[in-house]
């Protein structure tokens, strides 16, 4: 059978046209290039994993370009080319490609095409042209019950989620793209070697909840292709909750993703004497309490946190029970309480407890009636001569404090806790009007160099504070031992008195 001529004309243009259409709808077409952690346009950065997102652009099957080794160039018949030349390709599909920026990339700006090689043409997307900068990051991310929570493992190197929150205080990696050039240099495509270590170049800060976070590394993660780790301290302050994280390398900033974190439950690790870090603690004598997240602040009480007489029994929210009496608080901060031991005539093993926001720490001290310690400025006692110039070497606090030796026969002002009940008695927790001289002075002995001085006065002077007044007895220049003893418990060894006759 035979067509006339005018139809086999049509029916010829009729499937030229339609291969000519076929044609053409298949040549790859985009407009911009994402960042591919934060999936947003801008510029591009050596070494940053990048997007593009359009029409096109490969087969409708998906393909993951991985391997164990470096990334190909051409995958699934696609090739992205910066500057004309050929980029490590991670993912390819007909809407969205995954790639690798070079980092020899070099100019403020570069060009960026897509090619594709399909049914034996080769297509080609327009040439568009980008901005090149040297960082430009992008922090991973996931959403997850409708957040958009940042890619974060803790310190054991599990998925923080908000059902497995970080803790404050607690070192976190986070993982992103785009933080630029590294020493040493990693070829892109390749996976980044395990050692030696590839530090990012550019400064890298990261902040959390609006705070700067400590501790900041930023580095290409081992065996990722492109993949940077951001190794980071979690700061001080914060509130629990979903805290915004922001990188910032060099000048340019991330976008903000979320990062679930609750205050650490507080733990007590040590209580001790305050002046001698001895571990035993007397009623009314003040105490250091040791250990971690025992306070989200770090300061020492001040007149607002004062109600008539009494001492303050809570400090940003911190409060201290020893045998389950209430301890007035003078000093919080993460790692260390400073604590009035409550009037108790108990003594042996007592529970100490810390509250605050986060729970409650318990944890043990030795109650004693006698914990005496002087308090130490380095190797020497808080001393004072009648001038209130230091008892020390000469000069040895700088300038602003003068310091001078004492002399055999000066009768020197010296400071400590811990030293037992008085008479009249003093309530712990309380303001302190007057002195109060120790019960049974017979029971005190204060020897300097080994020689026994005279004690003139020995008492509470100040809210769980001792004022000794003591004479120096004849001894040779040069630092001398001082050790104090009362009801046989003796003072801190190593303290000494700087003597000049």
């Amino acid at each position: 059978m035979s067509f006339p001529p005018a139809r086999t004309l049509g029916y010829s243009l009729t499937l030229l046209l339609g291969l000519l259409a076929s044609a053409q709808a298949q040549t790859p077409t985009f407009s911009s290039v994402l960042n591919g952690a934060s999936f947003t346009a801008g510029p591009i950065a050596p070494g940053e994993i990048a997007a593009i997102i359009g029409t096109n652009l490969g087969d409708a099957v998906p393909a993951s370009c991985v391997t164990t080794g470096p990334l190909p160039t051409s995958c699934a018949g696609v090739s992205v080319l910066i500057d004309g030349k050929a980029a490590p390709l991670t993912y390819v599909s007909a809407t969205q490609l995954s790639f690798q920026v070079p980092f020899d990339i070099t100019g403020t700006s570069a060009t960026v095409q897509v090619t594709r090689q399909t049914g034996g043409q080769t297509l080609q997307s327009a040439v568009l042209s980008i901005a090149v900068v040297p960082c430009a990051p992008g922090l991973s991310a996931s959403t997850q019950n409708g957040l958009n929570l940042g890619a974060f493992l803790n310190s054991a190197g599990r998925v923080v989620s908000v059902a497995s929150p970080v803790e404050i205080g607690e070192v976190v990696t986070g993982y992103g793209v785009g933080f630029g050039a590294t020493n040493p240099v990693v070829n892109a495509g390749s996976p980044t070697p395990n050692t030696p270590i590839s530090t990012v170049i550019a400064p890298v800060r990261i902040f959390v909840g609006g705070r700067e976070a400590a501790a900041v590394r930023a580095l290409l993660a081992p065996s990722f292709y492109g993949i940077y780790q951001i190794v980071f301290t979690v700061p001080q302050g914060l509130k629990a909750g979903n805290q915004p994280v922001v990188a910032m390398a060099g000048d340019v900033s991330s976008q903000p993703v979320l990062l679930p974190v609750v205050e650490p439950k507080p733990m007590i690790t040590g209580v001790s004497n305050n002046a001698s870090g001895q571990p035993g603690i007397s009623s009314g004598s003040w105490v250091s309490i040791y250990g971690t997240a025992l306070s989200g602040t770090t300061r020492m009480w001040q007149a607002s946190d004062f109600s008539g007489t009494s001492l303050p029994a809570v400090i940003d929210g911190v409060s201290v029970k020893i045998n389950g009496k209430s301890a007035a608080v003078y000093y919080v901060s993460p790692v260390q309480l400073s604590v009035q031991a409550p009037t108790d005539s108990a003594t042996g093993p007592v529970q100490v407890q810390v509250m605050n926001s986060a729970g409650t720490a318990t944890g043990t001290a030795t109650l004693q009636t006698y914990a005496p310690g002087f308090f130490p400025l380095g190797k020497y006692p808080a001393a004072v001569h009648a001038d209130s110039s230091y008892v020390a070497p000469d000069g040895y606090f700088g300038p602003g404090a003068p310091s001078r030796p004492a002399q055999p026969g000066e009768t020197l002002l010296m400071f400590g806790t811990g030293f037992g009940p008085t008479t009249p008695a003093v309530p712990a927790g309380q303001v302190v009007s007057g002195a109060a001289p120790v019960a049974d002075p017979t029971q005190l002995h204060i020897r300097i160099g080994g020689v026994p001085a005279t004690v003139q006065f020995a008492g509470i002077v100040a809210a769980g504070e001792y004022q000794f007044n003591v004479t120096i007895p004849a001894v040779p220049d040069g630092d001398q031992p001082i050790v104090a003893d009362i009801g046989g418990v003796s003072t801190q060894s190593g303290l000494l008195i700087s003597v000049k006759n």
